[in-house]
């Protein structure tokens, strides 16, 4: 898959973020125990949309993109197909979503979390995040997810 140069990525996800609603598509739950999170020498809706454009970099198609919230989450992926997949996909091992949360440190400084999850049962009468378990820290979206943060606490690059 081509790499998509990080402003072109950039300008789409400012457009695609002024159509959005201002809505709260924060969720109310924690991140999972197991997520990462690091602190960056950004503003928390700036780390947000960075976020984003590197999502889309990697070819993976955003749900929720909220800056002002300090929240972005993905469709679910099939990680091993790379494409974007039906929240009723029944492959549990490779369809994943990644989701992080951006909030102010210390001045100028934000702490970003960042997980990836995968579904443990499929089950449509339960609410999604209890259908939901963090990906084992060898699999392909945690490696992904590390790579993510890496680069965001990297700074912009091209």
């Amino acid at each position: 898959m081509p790499a998509i140069p990080l402003h072109y990525a950039l300008v789409s996800l400012a457009l695609v973020t002024s159509a959005c609603g201002a809505g709260g598509a924060r969720p109310r739950f924690d991140p999972f125990p197991q997520a990462i999170s690091d602190t960056m020498p950004l503003l928390p809706d700036s780390a947000i949309i960075q976020i984003g454009a590197l999502l889309a970099a990697e070819g993976i198609e955003i749900q929720h993109l909220r800056p002002r919230e300090g929240y972005v989450e993905s469709k679910w992926f099939d990680i091993a197909a790379g494409r974007t997949v039906g929240a009723s996909s029944l492959d549990t091992e490779s369809v994943v979503r990644f989701r992080f949360w951006s909030d102010p440190a210390t001045p100028g400084n934000s702490v970003v979390t960042g997980e990836a999850v995968r579904r443990r049962v499929i089950d449509p009468s339960q609410p999604e995040r209890e259908t939901e378990q963090p990906v084992p820290a060898d699999h392909p979206a945690a490696e992904l997810l590390q790579r993510m943060l890496a680069a965001l606490n990297a700074g912009p690059q091209g």
